[in-house]
């Protein structure tokens, strides 16, 4: 049986203002309209540099979508420190990185999360390659794939401002939201994680500020 991690206060702690809070940025995402008739929405949640809340903040509105009936899926695309698997109690032996390495079908590098309505891709490890292995056309196909099956699909990917990666997921994405930390994140960070995501072709949803 998997061990949720204390961070998903969202399901541990569901009458905190805390827990909350993430329920008012789902609330707040729905009214941009993203969702077309018959697909899911792709979201990304990024982050100017590493240790800035975005993982914390992606895997607690997962479960408050998840929570509203939404069948949603979280791939974690930050092939290079990967921590969703953490997050979610689940193992990382088979995940992203080996799909899109293979022509192994996308049922293999899914699992079912300790929560209705969740499912996971995890990392799969950290390979030499993670750019090219986002910006291929397997990438996309896969994404393409998922929005027939989930409600919401959320990615999380590396910090902007550190690799191009966040770049290439921008692609795919219907909507980005920056995720900045209270007294670490710098006003010029943010100016220039937003403006590279945009350059990327990103719809930019908000700023979420953390802490």
């Amino acid at each position: 049986m998997s061990l949720l991690s204390n961070v998903l206060v969202a399901e541990t702690d569901p009458n905190s203002a805390v827990a909350e809070s993430y329920r008012s940025l789902r609330t707040s995402i729905r009214h941009k309209r993203l969702k077309k008739s018959g697909e899911g929405i792709v979201l990304m949640i990024a982050s100017p540099k590493a240790q800035e809340g975005k993982t914390t903040t992606l895997s607690n509105l997962a479960v408050t979508f998840a929570q509203d009936g939404q069948k949603v899926i979280v791939v974690d695309c930050n092939l290079r420190q990967p921590s969703l698997h953490a997050i979610y109690g689940m193992p990382n032996d088979a995940g992203l990185a080996q799909y899109l390495k293979s022509a192994s079908p996308v049922q293999g590098c899914t699992s079912k999360a300790a929560l209705p309505n969740l499912h996971l891709i995890t990392s799969g490890g950290q390979p030499p390659n993670p750019s090219e292995l986002l910006g291929s056309p397997r990438m996309a196909e896969l994404l393409e794939h998922l929005k027939q099956q989930y409600d919401v699909v959320l990615l999380d990917s590396p910090s902007v401002l550190d690799f191009t990666d966040a770049g290439l997921l921008a692609e795919y994405s219907d909507g980005i939201m920056l995720v900045v930390k209270q007294d670490r994140t710098k006003r010029e960070w943010a100016k220039q994680a937003k403006e590279r995501l945009e350059q990327s072709g990103a719809r930019m949803l908000g700023m979420i500020i953390n802490k």
